[in-house]
């Protein structure tokens, strides 16, 4: 197994520093990125700071987007082609932090494109309805028009260990097609590939305040992304305890809590295990 993954060129150690605010922030305490077969060095990403944490929810407070539907549907669809572009490149990231085989991985990156260009469709939607007033008796002849208002503001996601990639896109895109700004904190685990993603949706032209990664210490800094005031929506993938836990933190916020499943594995005695 050690043999195939060496195979897989990951050239040089990656050195992330968060990004706060459209800038890189570097930190003297780090965290090793190690890939889980060999132990082989991937990279390192900084301990932020409860200051960190706090600036970069500050900056997204008080940033306010001005993206129409078609940029930011251009930009999801731009990210979409860069990642397709680089499909290798991210398959042996993900690989390297993560362990899982190369054909795993870059189905991952095609998943990640095609999360990338749903979004991107899904932002050109007017889901916004007509109805008619003249209904019943007492019913004037109008028309009452709806439109259906997305939440603006502060989002907190942590995404967890198993698709290092995916799970980040599926928080992130949504939140860009509606017009939001997202702290990102991935698993200290398989955090690169996080920060990669992050550079390709700046490269697409997103305004980075829309998007700020942090990583670190979960028993420094878990407490700050839940119950910072500055959060108006927890977007949660794990284990069913720390979701209990964060649910009893969180006070009046939204919450998105994708937790651990139920579903049970059969063993047949006939298996040839």
């Amino acid at each position: 197994m050690s043999t195939v993954l060496k195979s897989i060129p990951v050239s040089d150690a990656r050195h992330e520093a968060l990004r706060i605010d459209g800038q890189r922030v570097w930190r003297d305490a780090t965290i090793d990125v190690r890939n889980p077969y060999d132990g082989t060095l991937v990279g390192t990403v900084p301990k932020a700071t409860l200051d960190d944490v706090r600036r970069a929810f500050a900056v997204a407070r008080a940033y306010r987007p001005t993206l129409t539907r078609h940029e930011r549907a251009a930009i999801l669809r731009r990210a979409a082609d860069i990642v397709r572009a680089r499909t290798a490149e991210i398959a042996a990231l993900i690989t390297a932090e993560a362990g899982l085989c190369i054909k795993d991985s870059t189905y991952e990156a095609g998943r990640v494109a095609d999360v990338l260009t749903f979004g991107a469709g899904e932002v050109l939607k007017d889901d916004g309805q007509i109805f008619s007033c003249d209904l019943t008796p007492h019913g004037k002849k109008r028309r009452v028009y709806t439109q259906r208002e997305p939440l603006l503001g502060a989002i907190s996601a942590i995404t967890p260990f198993n698709h290092p990639m995916n799970q980040v896109a599926h928080k992130v895109v949504p939140s860009i097609a509606t017009n939001n700004r997202i702290v990102v904190k991935p698993s200290e685990k398989v955090p690169l590939s996080c920060y990669l993603f992050a550079d390709i949706l700046y490269e697409a032209g997103l305004p980075p305040q829309m998007l700020q990664v942090i990583t670190g210490d979960p028993n420094e800094i878990a407490d700050e992304l839940v119950t910072n005031p500055a959060i108006d929506l927890i977007t949660f993938t794990g284990g069913v305890s720390i979701g209990k836990s964060i649910a009893s933190r969180m006070g009046y916020r939204r919450a998105v809590l994708e937790l651990g499943g139920n579903d049970p594995i059969i063993v047949m005695e006939d298996a040839d295990l």
